[in-house]
């Protein structure tokens, strides 16, 4: 548990907390394990606490009115979700399974309530990471207003690299994951890749993607064109 928490005191929202808070939140946290594809809640499901990524990945879906899910956002170590439906005590709003074999560190809904009866300052802490979260969901939601093909990988590319790239620039994502998550079709994804390819943007390998050309992928935000 203190490596685990060593781990998300690097980065993320837990990094940014104060050594009190840390010390509060490390006295009830526990260590859980998980399959690739493993459930970690549903949406609908009452809080069952919070969860923080210390390795492996997350897919964030949001169910859409066809019944089906919208793979969001892959989550990287640092990540941590769950406070939103506990302190509004009210259902989830998203689904959240593993997309590998993963480590969270879980603070569970119990303690965690009485914790923050007994220190209400915590409550600071907890709007701190709805407010990161709610940044990266903006985010998201104004990529798939895009409706350049090309701008909206250009965008969502430099988002993921901006939250779990590493740093000689690569991403680990398939092909199929990047179509779900820019919700293009596959051979749309696929031409653009080539695109980005040729003109030395990226370098592509099996389910990974290295950015090699920050500055012209942000220029290409901006561009006023269409494709």
């Amino acid at each position: 548990m203190t490596h685990a928490l060593g781990v998300v005191g690097e980065q993320g929202w837990f990094s940014e907390r104060s050594a009190e808070t840390r010390k509060h939140l490390a006295g009830i946290a526990k260590l859980r394990s998980f399959a690739k594809n493993d459930l970690v809640y549903l949406a609908g499901d009452p809080p069952n606490g919070m969860f923080g990524l210390v390795s492996g990945s997350l897919n964030i879906s949001i169910p859409r009115a066809d019944g089906e899910d919208y793979t969001a956002h892959r989550a990287a170590a640092g990540f941590w979700v769950g406070d939103l439906a506990l302190f509004s005590q009210g259902p989830r709003l998203v689904s959240v399974r593993t997309a590998e074999p993963t480590v969270m560190a879980h603070l569970p809904a119990q303690e965690l309530t009485e914790l923050v009866a007994r220190h209400p300052h915590l409550y600071a802490d907890f709007y701190a990471l709805t407010y990161e979260n709610f940044r990266v969901a903006f985010q998201i939601i104004s990529n798939l207003a895009i409706s350049s093909s090309d701008k909206r990988l250009a965008d969502r590319l430099l988002l993921e690299l901006d939250g779990r790239g590493d740093e000689y620039g690569w991403v680990s994502l398939s092909q199929s994951e990047l179509a779900s998550l820019t919700a293009v079709s596959l051979p749309t994804l696929q031409r653009v890749l080539r695109r980005f390819t040729a003109a030395r943007l990226i370098n592509q390998s099996y389910a990974r993607i290295q950015l090699l050309d920050h500055e012209a992928l942000e220029r290409l935000c901006r561009d006023d064109g269409k494709r």
